[in-house]
């Protein structure tokens, strides 16, 4: 996937003499509030839940003390859900039928990934207007429900340790009763542990009479009971999970105990354990088990996709899509259903979603290793998921992001074509949010394939150098994009000749690299042969030649030829208004840069009207923490600064700080550009010494990145230098500047 950079805003308005806050949250009225404060209020244990008296009793005082603990086996499949969804369900029950209970609000978490996301998916929240505006707002809530400590919240299948994910910290903050469950013996020291074991045999036998005879009350027979006790203590090791598939297995052969027995006794199954009572050679033992299934080639290839994905839900409309076509069948099949019917997989009826438990996927994986050319339907369908709509809005692709991540994990796709073209797709997916690191690393793999299997001068190669380029831009190396951009441009122009599309893209993006160093004339020239290219081969009206208008009217921003930026700029937006509609984060670009010119042309209430369009597109398309988001929040507030509305001003180029510091770090271009520009705002409310703290951290990156000629360091020299002589009058600048560097 090419990337172009002219649709983003990273040229932030760097001002001479002139040069966020915090997220505006609506929480519910507490009319608004259930008592079950998550959307699966629907949890249930198994229909066949048994035993676990002791456990319920100790986690029931538990958490009526308003304790917060951890139920943690070491393992998975013997319970601990279950245990979770019982006494979610006691309470539940008590709360209907008017009882008295010491909870105000319960609800129940699904882990998935990181306690911040798993919250936002879960949890009823007041919906916001960004992304990032909703994840803070989930924790607001929850922080609100449980300020007066009548909250009680399980969180399930928790797989990070507590110093690993900071929701989990977050969370051990909040007052109430939280019950975790975690596979992970060593979970934290700052949580109660609370250790579960494996049922007892009344149990065990129990679980299989409710699945083995379901909807009816037959008993085993007596001259079974002895063939059952043998495969649930000797064969199963009371592992429950393990007991639930082999009646399921029993119940769809029709088998009987003694031939279960006999079948499992044939093929060599037996879980085994170490003395501790953990197990081992359990992948070794489940092999029998798939064998034993005779599952038709299609259930295989469904069930190898779901021990490739995450443990996270996968809507069924979704796994229609992916896994169907795959496997070769049609949604007539009713094949999912079946292998639920089996005990393979997990169906949760109120998302209409589907699951497999870890303890399958791992031994199903290990059992098959997924293989590339059994699979390019899936892989094929995830990519189109991760394309990015033509309306720029990101929402439904970042909820795949974990599946194609375990793709590219788990499936050997033997440095191919394809898994460039995967690894591009998510990169580039990762580039639009803002996750300029993981972006980076997909990028570098998708090169490092690219020479080694299409050569150093093949046209995708040359994709892979421009696409890393990309990324260095965004992250302020801008020497070393220069050198990868030159490169594709070299092996473009060989192999493709100048007056390809894609050739055009090299010198376009080449051009950017000059403007943000500085070097005006080069990046005019360059911006001329890429728009001469693109009029004549994509024409007038394509959004590829809007993007080379808008990035020539840049430059001529830069020169001072401001009426031939103004026309190019909404020649621009012209097209992209037509072609890409009105909030498309491209159009809002285009909104953005012309609001600049107004502001060089002295019409402010104009480009106030423009930047404020523009900041709407971004919030609503992109979040407000991402880096567009940023600079027009920068540059609307540099407005308001020409205005005299200094402190509306500040609390914009703060937030815009707020989010730079965290995308790009404290020493990128972009953050030093809102130092120089929050610097000028507190000289002009005459707080000097604020101000030019702020200009000489912005100083020693512009110098770091830029050299000491660049227009950015210069302008912020001289801001500095005037905020000094109003501070100092009787001081002496230059010795000042030289005490500071040495410090």
């Amino acid at each position: 996937m090419e990337q172009d950079t002219s649709n983003r805003l990273y040229n932030s308005t760097i001002d001479g003499n002139y040069i966020g806050g915090n997220l505006n949250i609506v929480l519910y009225h507490d009319s608004e509030r259930e008592f079950v404060v998550t959307h699966n209020a629907n949890i249930k244990p198994t229909t066949y839940f048994t035993g676990r008296e002791t456990e319920i009793g100790d986690l029931r005082q538990r958490i009526e003390e308003g304790r917060k603990s951890v139920l943690v086996s070491g393992m998975g499949g013997i319970g601990k859900t279950h245990i979770c969804r019982k006494l979610f369900e006691e309470y539940f029950n008590k709360h209907a039928n008017g009882e008295d209970i010491p909870f105000r609000h319960i609800g129940y978490i699904e882990y998935s990934g990181d306690m911040g996301s798993s919250l936002q998916n879960c949890l009823k929240f007041k919906q916001q207007d960004s992304p990032e505006q909703n994840q803070e707002a989930a924790w607001k809530e929850l922080e609100y429900l449980a300020s007066d400590g009548k909250l009680l919240l399980f969180v399930d299948n928790v797989d990070k340790p507590l110093g690993e994910d900071l929701g989990l910290q977050r969370l051990n903050s909040i007052p109430g009763a939280i019950i975790l469950t975690s596979r992970q013996a060593s979970f934290s020291d700052e949580l109660e542990l609370y250790q579960i074991g494996f049922l007892g045999m009344e149990q065990c036998k129990e679980i299989y009479e409710k699945i083995r005879f379901k909807g009816s009350r037959r008993k085993i027979g007596w001259e079974e009971i002895q063939d059952l006790e043998y495969i649930i203590e000797n064969l199963a090791g009371r592992h429950t999970i393990t007991i639930e598939f082999l009646t399921h297995l029993a119940r769809t052969k029709l088998w009987s105990v003694k031939q279960l027995r006999e079948k499992l006794e044939n093929n060599g199954f037996r879980l085994e354990f170490h003395k501790n009572g953990e197990y081992i050679n359990i992948q070794k033992s489940y092999e029998v088990l798939y064998d034993l299934s005779k599952l038709t080639d299609a259930e295989q290839n469904i069930l190898e996709t779901f021990s490739i994905f995450p443990y996270i839900p996968l809507a069924a409309e979704i796994c229609n899509k992916w896994l169907l076509a795959d496997a070769g069948v049609s949604e007539n099949d009713d094949i999912l259903a079946g292998l639920y019917q089996k005990g393979w997989l997990q169906f949760d009826i109120e998302q209409e979603s589907y699951t497999m438990h870890p303890v399958f996927s791992q031994f199903i994986y290990e059992k098959c290793k997924p293989k590339m050319e059994e699979h390019y339907g899936l892989i094929e369908a995830c990519e189109n998921s991760l394309k990015i709509p033509k309306n720029g809005s990101v929402l439904e692709c970042q909820k795949f992001i974990p599946f194609a991540e375990n793709i590219l994990k788990k499936i050997d796709m033997k440095e191919s074509r394809k898994q460039v073209t995967l690894m591009s797709i998510l990169a580039y997916l990762f580039d639009y949010i803002a996750e300029y690191q993981k972006a980076k690393k997909l990028y570098e793999r998708s090169l490092e394939i690219s020479e080694k299997v299409f050569g150093e001068k093949h046209p995708d190669t040359a994709t892979s150098y421009n696409n890393l380029a990309v990324v260095y831009v965004r992250l302020g190396e801008y020497k070393k994009a220069k050198k990868l951009y030159e490169r594709s441009l070299e092996i473009r122009e060989c192999v493709l000749g100048e007056k390809h599309p894609d050739t055009a893209s090299s010198y376009h993006n080449l051009a950017g690299v000059y403007v943000r160093l500085g070097e005006y004339e080069k990046a005019k020239k360059l911006y001329e042969r890429s728009l001469e290219i693109r009029e004549e081969v994509l024409g007038e009206e394509h959004p590829d030649t809007a993007s080379s208008y808008h990035n020539l009217a840049g430059v001529y921003v830069r020169l001072g030829e401001y009426e031939k930026a103004k026309k190019l700029y909404e020649r621009s937006l012209e097209i992209r208004e037509e072609v890409l509609g009105e909030e498309h984060p491209d159009t809002a670009s285009s909104y953005h840069n012309l609001a600049g010119v107004y502001v060089r042309l002295g019409e402010y209430e104009k480009a106030k009207k423009l930047y404020e369009r523009s900041l709407e597109i971004s919030e609503k398309v992109l979040g407000e923490k991402h880096p567009d988001t940023a600079s027009s929040y920068h540059n609307l507030a540099g407005v308001y600064a020409r205005l005299g509305e200094y402190e509306k001003a500040k609390k914009l180029y703060e937030r815009s700080l707020e989010i730079r510091e965290k995308v790009f770090g404290e020493k990128h271009p972009d953050t030093a550009s809102s130092y120089n520009n929050l610097a000028g705002v507190y000289a002009r409310l005459e707080e000097y010494e604020k101000g030019l703290d702020y200009y000489f951290k912005a100083y020693k990156i512009f110098i770091s990145k830029l050299g000491l000629s660049h227009e950015s360091t210069q302008i912020v020299y001289e801001n500095m230098e005037l905020a000094f002589k109003e501070w100092n009058p009787e001081g002496d600048f230059k010795q000042w500047i030289e005490e500071k560097m040495k410090s």
